[in-house]
């Protein structure tokens, strides 16, 4: 189940049938919308019965740092034997966002300019013009809010100024 932080986090578009964002007047059908949810779930887990959890048993003795140093240095290697069909490009659960907006400040400032703000929901949306660099992944305070997916097509840079049909030289 999806979590902020061991927080449950319901898809109001699932409950509802539309998207609401998380601020003003909508806040508060949200919240009304998550508390129903909530009763509902409340019922529910009061006649089904919890199962016990179970404590984690390892099946290998736990290996010492000294073992652990020096391990992964077989497989690095150089750029040229990276592999450049295998790209990923940020997705941004809109149930979990918080509206922060550290996502959009960082790919602004310091990444491609690939995610926008709708003016009226104040949601994020990644654009096609993502590389994956996981700027917004590392600066998001909702774990697992961002996730990085593998990319359907090619990237291709847009960057630069277009080719001159007509040069003027």
């Amino acid at each position: 189940m999806r979590h902020q932080k061991g927080k449950p986090v319901p898809r109001i578009a699932d409950l509802m049938g539309k998207k609401l964002p998380s601020f003003g007047p909508y806040l508060e059908k949200r919240k009304k919308i998550i508390a129903e949810n909530k009763i509902k779930l409340k019922e529910q887990s009061m006649a089904a019965e919890l199962p016990k959890k179970k404590h984690f048993i390892p099946k290998k003795p736990i290996p010492a740092i000294k073992d652990v140093i020096g391990k992964a240095l077989q497989y690095i290697g150089t750029y040229g034997e990276l592999c450049n069909t295998e790209q990923v490009v940020a997705l941004i659960d809109e149930e979990m966002c918080i509206n922060c907006g550290k996502c959009y400040m960082t790919c602004n400032d310091s990444g491609y300019q690939a995610i926008q703000f709708d003016p009226e929901t104040h949601l994020p949306t990644v654009t096609d013009s993502c590389t994956g660099c996981t700027l917004c992944l590392s600066v998001c305070p909702v774990i697992d809010c961002i996730r990085m997916v593998s990319r359907t097509t090619p990237y291709k840079p847009k960057r630069g100024l277009p080719l001159a049909v007509n040069p003027m030289c």
